[in-house]
């Protein structure tokens, strides 16, 4: 009987003990997990952060592309590539070619000599227009950009980055170019045309407006190298763009409508 009580006491004693080293075995078999999961969930961020990559590779087509197929269809295009301004070079050079013929018939000599030198001047300006927006195509921007690629010539990711980026470069350049050209054409086309109704007849001051209007055609219809540029920076923004939005939060504590900003990035 003895022998049996000790033997129940004891048990009682180690019981504790053992549910203890359970609980240890456990805990020990969590850490690890714990552990693996925190690697995990690391790694998976780094996954998804490395897997964004560079916009520049991932646009489609890219930088680079885009100049070579630019390139192709310079060789039989580049006359015609700024056309724009051609179309307003030639009704300015159009309107100070036959401006002397439309004057009004009760010019003073100091009047016909001033609508001389306008017409003259608008001429200048037409002609001066025509020829530099068809040299401007002839230079063949895209094409020399495409050869000063050649260079690089990687097959690493560093060097196929650095490709795209002056790709880039060879794009924006002629962009900002016909930017700043563009303007200055309409300005000037549009003073030169609209001075020569000034001493115009009839037909004159119609001559006049109607070449006026058309001077204002690059700020309608988009130069060529600044569409191409946009076009590529537009497909670029798409891969990783954040989508802005608004809209109205309800409080149920307050009962009171909040005005709230979401900011959705979309891959």
């Amino acid at each position: 009987m003895s022998r049996l009580f000790s033997l129940v006491l004891a048990t009682l004693i180690a019981l504790p003990a053992a549910c203890y080293a359970d609980d240890e075995d456990v805990q020990d078999d969590k850490k690890p997990k714990e552990e693996a999961k925190k690697s995990t969930g690391k790694s998976e961020i780094a996954e998804i952060l490395d897997s964004m990559g560079y916009p520049e590779l991932q646009v489609v087509p890219r930088a680079s592309e885009r100049i070579a197929l630019e390139a192709k269809m310079e060789d039989s295009t580049f006359l015609v590539t700024h056309w724009p301004i051609e179309i307003v070079a030639l009704a300015t050079l159009y309107s100070g070619m036959t401006a002397k013929g439309r004057n009004r018939s009760d010019l003073t000599a100091k009047e016909k000599k001033d609508s001389t030198t306008i017409g003259a001047a608008t001429t200048a300006i037409g002609a001066g227009w025509l020829a530099g927006s068809i040299l401007l195509g002839a230079q063949r921007p895209y094409y020399r950009g495409k050869k000063s690629l050649e260079k690089y010539t990687g097959k690493d990711e560093r060097s196929a980055l650095l490709r795209e980026r002056l790709a880039e470069e060879a794009l924006e350049k002629p962009a900002k170019t016909m930017r700043v050209l563009q303007n200055i054409a309409v300005i000037t086309c549009a003073g030169a045309n609209l001075a020569t109704g000034i001493h115009g007849n009839e037909s004159g001051v119609v001559i006049a407006g109607v070449t006026t209007l058309l001077s204002f055609l690059p700020w309608m219809f988009e130069d060529h190298n600044i569409s191409v540029y946009d076009k590529h920076i537009e497909y670029k923004k798409k891969i990783y763009a954040p989508l802005k939005s608004a809209s109205f939060f309800y409080d149920p504590y307050s009962k009171t409508l909040t005005p709230v900003s979401q900011l959705t990035w979309t891959f």
